[in-house]
């Protein structure tokens, strides 16, 4: 024992020794304060991501046994300015070079398709002046019938998207592309009329880099009404879209891409809800229930623990257009749908007021009962409103329109860049204009003392669709790096 004793003394003694030892070695800092520089960070470049053609389960054919195939093709429209220093890469099938002239184009795409704007200098202004881009497609396959349209995105980490269905006859597919060089996992909160859904499988969704990935809603919430989730991605940035389709009895009959909301607010304003056939959707609505969403709706998501007090207007643009008020109460944490009734054809806009936040949504709907009988809708998204230049690409095909909403209380004007030419329009206090777009020439908006809210609304073959007036950018800013 006492040499057991002996040789633990000797140990400590020698480590206390090195202990000191080495602490003589060591450097000694003195500690002046540390000295930080600033560095200006240039945004990285524009990019934008379209989301492709119509998907479809099973295939074209139906008969494929791994997944989902897109059917046909979209056609993006493209408006980019040119600006000097910058290059344009056209969906990586070739380069357009900017000599400051603004650049209308448009271009078939087969699947999910990336727009970027080189930038040389580092140093010019993003936003839809510089780039910006939409697709639509006209499907009239046997699986899915009806106009999709959907604005084409800068990808980011998070979104919402209000609108879809899992009834019986109605399909809803979320769609998560990955354009970017690093996979994404993404998280899923998914509300309906029961509330949050709390489904197994919402989370460490994989999204591989390059690639989509197709969830059917019905796999989370089966026979849901009223939809909204929210996506959130982490590692690549991402887009997400949700395309919703209808099927009345053996035929399919409406389809639309839901595109994220832009807001959570107590004001909502939806410019663009332009009613067409309004007798022949209140003519199909009779023939039973495969038609009762035939119908102009409003959808709430209250989050939160207070329900949503609310007052729905909707506001025709002429004396002869008469809308109607809506007042109601939306539970809180849950996704309600309202019926609009009543709006005969004519041009409208939605004012929506409530005195908690609320994401929010409008669904137009039109039909014919014609020869060429069909219904269709158009989710459109409450406007954010802005006072910069925004521009918005215009499709060739079809007739499209431009709302313009002033909410103010006061008239004002908006100039409207079409190529080399500019249109002033005056736009009333609370109100709405409503002008005829060239088609394939983009529109510069160009607000003059009051915010104004937009959207475009297309028609081909009496078919709608909604496209929002976006501003996409990437922000630069400035970066303090302190060295101690």
């Amino acid at each position: 024992m006492m040499v057991i004793r002996f040789a633990r003394l000797l140990l400590v003694a020698l480590i206390g020794t090195g202990l000191v030892f080495a602490t003589n070695l060591m450097p000694t800092f003195q500690t002046t304060g540390a000295s930080s520089s600033t560095y200006q960070v240039s945004a990285k470049d524009l990019q934008l991501n379209c989301n492709g053609p119509a998907l479809l389960a099973g295939g074209k054919n139906g008969t494929s046994v791994t997944g989902f195939g897109r059917s046909g093709k979209a056609t993006a429209s493209i408006s980019y300015s040119g600006a000097n220093n910058t290059t344009l890469s056209l969906f990586g099938l070739r380069q357009v070079t900017g000599f400051a002239n603004r650049q209308d184009l448009d271009s078939g795409i087969r699947n999910s398709q990336t727009l970027r704007v080189k930038d040389q200098t580092g140093k010019t202004a993003q936003g839809s002046t510089l780039l910006t881009a939409n697709q639509i497609q006209l499907s009239t396959v046997k699986q899915i019938r009806g106009l999709l349209a959907a604005p084409c995105l800068r990808p980011q980490s998070e979104f919402w998207l209000v609108g879809g269905s899992t009834k019986v006859g109605r399909e809803a597919l979320l769609i998560l592309n990955n354009a970017s060089l690093v996979d994404a996992t993404v998280d899923l909160e998914i509300f309906t009329e029961n509330g949050n859904s709390h489904s197994a499988g919402l989370t460490g969704i994989s999204v591989p880099k390059g690639k989509t990935t197709v969830l059917p809603l019905a796999s989370f919430v089966l026979n849901s009404e009223s939809i909204a989730v929210h996506v959130q991605s982490q590692g690549g940035s991402i887009t997400a879209f949700i395309q919703q389709k209808a099927v009345r009895g053996l035929s399919a009959s409406g389809a639309d891409y839901i595109s994220p909301s832009e807001t959570l607010a107590t004001e909502n304003y939806f410019p663009g809800i332009l009613v067409r056939g309004s007798l022949a959707s209140a003519k199909l609505r009779k023939k039973g229930p495969r038609y009762a969403d035939v119908q102009n709706l409003l959808r709430v998501y209250v989050p939160g623990g207070a329900d949503a007090k609310i007052t729905l207007q909707i506001l025709g643009t002429t004396p002869e257009t008469f809308g109607t008020v809506l007042q109601l109460v939306a539970p809180a944490g849950k996704v309600s749908d309202f019926n609009v009734n009543g709006l005969h054809d004519g041009d409208y806009f939605g004012v929506l007021q409530s005195d908690v936040p609320v994401r929010s949504a409008i669904r137009l709907v039109r039909s014919s009962v014609l020869s060429d009988s069909y219904t269709d809708f158009a989710w459109i998204n409450a406007a954010a409103e802005f006072t910069d230049t925004r521009f918005i690409a215009v499709p060739k095909a079809g007739i499209s329109k431009l709302s313009l909403v002033n909410a103010s209380n006061k008239p004002t004007s908006v100039s409207l860049t079409i190529g080399s030419a500019t249109v002033i329009r005056r736009v009333n206090a609370l109100s709405e204009e409503v002008v005829r777009a060239a088609p394939g020439i983009a529109i510069g908006i160009t607000p003059s003392d009051s915010p104004i809210r937009a959207n475009l609304i297309i028609d081909v073959q009496g078919r709608v669709s909604a496209i929002p007036v976006l501003d996409e950018k990437n922000i630069s800013g400035q970066v303090k790096i302190s060295v101690h």
